[in-house]
């Protein structure tokens, strides 16, 4: 009987032994998943913490898109005397077209939420235009008539602008854009017209363009006493505004101004000595300008 009770003290002893070492395993195993849980999610924050936190990327892009402009010209003179003589007029219309631009970005800082980027652009415009004048006719008599005119720009150059996102979240980002643009401004005048009938006519009596016209114009007025200078062709300087947007890595959209600072000299005639039997001194001159007052644009844009 005392070896039968020892016997089951044994089993017991050994039984609990079991338990005991199933309860360290499962112990172990769970300190194990711990550690597991505890080092993914350090890993994992460390990994964010390496991150970009998706700023967008420098590197090249390319964009195009429509642009719309409104711009006005004026034939001005510096004394009454020639305004008696030549008129005035002032010109309005409306240009429509299409812009690219091809360039660089980069980022800095940090976070690179502030950026340059630095391109070369073209734009070319199209559209009507009109302005009132007064013609005499053959009898003296002086009638107000409009003239419809023909005209188109093309501007051509360089860029540089600060970029500044003031969001991102994963491939989306968006900003501003503040810059400036340099380069050409090319008038390209073409044909006039007064209820019909041809305002510009050649040396021939033939329908010519208003560049034609004043080309022909400024070079018969470089004789004694004058100085033409046709220049349909001059620099300009805009301010470049807009909002900018990424909606995937490669791909954006932008929305802007670009105001001109500059009067483009179209034609200038100017005298070289006094005429004062018409009140005319030295130096006076009669000029057209033109200038595109603002350019609204939106553009798509592709990030290489």
């Amino acid at each position: 009987m005392v070896v039968a009770h020892s016997t089951q003290h044994t089993a017991h002893s050994t039984q609990h032994t079991a338990h005991s070492t199933q309860h360290t395993a499962h112990s172990t195993q769970h300190k194990l998943k711990r550690a597991l849980l505890d080092f993914s999610t350090l890993g994992t924050l460390a990994l964010f913490a390496l991150a970009p936190l998706s700023a967008e990327k420098n590197g090249a892009f390319v964009g195009a898109g429509f642009q719309y402009s409104n711009f006005s010209g004026q034939l001005k003179a510096s004394k009454p005397a020639l305004e008696q003589v030549v008129g005035t007029w002032k010109m309005n219309g409306n240009l429509f077209g299409a812009d690219i631009q091809i360039g660089y970005k980069q980022f800095f800082g940090k976070k690179k939420h502030f950026g340059l980027r630095y391109y070369g652009f073209f734009s070319g415009q199209g559209g009507p235009a009109s302005f009132k004048q007064n013609v005499e006719d053959e009898n003296g008599n002086t009638t107000l008539v409009t003239t419809n005119q023909q005209s188109a720009n093309l501007f051509y150059g360089v860029g540089l602008d600060m970029l500044f996102n003031f969001y991102e979240k994963q491939e989306r980002t968006f900003g501003v854009f503040a810059g400036v643009m340099v380069g050409g401004s090319s008038w390209l005048m073409g044909k006039g017209f007064i209820n019909g009938e041809c305002t510009w006519s050649d040396d021939d009596g033939k329908c010519t363009t208003m560049n034609n016209y004043f080309k022909a114009r400024a070079k018969f007025f470089n004789g004694e006493g004058f100085k033409g200078v046709f220049s349909p062709t001059h620099v300009q300087v805009l301010v470049n505004l807009g909002v900018r947007a990424n909606i995937t890595q490669h791909q954006g959209f932008e929305l802007g101004v670009r105001v001109p600072t500059i009067d483009d000299p179209y034609l200038t005639l100017s005298t070289t000595k006094d005429f004062p039997q018409y009140g005319v001194k030295k130096g006076d001159a009669i000029a057209i300008t033109f200038r595109r007052n603002i350019a609204i644009f939106a553009n798509y844009v592709y990030n290489f």
